[in-house]
């Protein structure tokens, strides 16, 4: 399709994921993902390319720790880029948020994706004491200012924004809770909370609402939406279009969680 429609303005990007098996030629395990990818899409370039693994200070498991990110992926990167095979290197910001922020400061990334939701808005405003969820401690205020471009994910909580724990029968299990810091029910079970901004009319559904929180900060570049049928797909572009929730929503939003 890339290749017959030909979109100007369409940007393309590609992520790898690198395993724990892969750790000991972390430079060429990325460059065999992403000339897999380019030769999948039929293309010599691909203007973002992403860096998918969760980041930690120490790492372990099949997560990558800072020193790696900065001492092995990132000159793997470099030379990819350099030699035309990708525009703008990116990274997902999950793991620890201490670790993340190392990473980005270290000024080589362009963008990131960045975890933000009703339920978990601590990438874009401060929480209280005892938050029982992560912390990831306002990126969004963040990154423009170092000139990194952000787009939201998980801003339907993995669907427990959605408020209910039914899940399409195409959608991937329910993922670890984002919000409660405990189980998914218990997400679902926050996300019911949120329902007055339903019943006084600030949006037709849970869902709406949640997309158009999460482009209303200042910060957020573009977000991505989980979608499962072409009726959630008309829904979330039908969201977008209303525009971010009107200052009395978010205030509602304040006073929902501060109770």
């Amino acid at each position: 399709m890339l290749r017959t429609q030909k979109p100007r303005d369409a940007l393309l990007g590609t992520k790898v994921r690198i395993p724990s098996a892969g750790f000991g030629d972390i430079a060429g395990w990325i460059t065999r993902s992403l000339e897999g990818s380019l030769a999948r899409l039929q293309r010599e370039q691909v203007d973002i390319f992403w860096l998918h693994n969760e980041i930690t200070q120490s790492g372990g498991g099949e997560t990558l720790s800072v020193r790696q990110v900065l001492e092995e992926v990132v000159p793997a990167f470099r030379a990819l880029q350099a030699a035309g095979k990708f525009r703008l290197p990116a990274i997902t910001a999950l793991g620890e948020t201490a670790a993340l922020q190392q990473v980005l400061d270290g000024g080589f990334f362009g963008a990131a994706q960045v975890v933000y939701n009703l339920l978990n808005p601590s990438a874009g405003a401060a929480v209280t004491a005892g938050f029982p969820a992560q912390n990831h401690e306002r990126p969004l205020d963040r990154c423009p200012a170092a000139r990194i471009g952000t787009v939201g994910i998980r801003v339907l909580a993995g669907g427990a924004l959605s408020g209910s724990t039914a899940r399409h029968p195409v959608a991937s299990a329910p993922p670890p809770p984002l919000g409660s810091g405990h189980s998914f029910d218990d997400d679902v079970a926050h996300a019911g909370r949120l329902m007055p901004l339903v019943a006084q009319g600030f949006a037709a559904s849970l869902p709406e609402a949640a997309i158009r929180f999460s482009i209303g900060h200042p910060g957020m570049g573009t977000v991505l939406v989980g979608t499962a049928s072409p009726e959630e797909f008309e829904g979330a572009l039908s969201a977008i279009a209303k525009g971010p929730l009107p200052a009395e929503a978010l205030a509602l939003v304040q006073t929902i969680a501060a109770g």
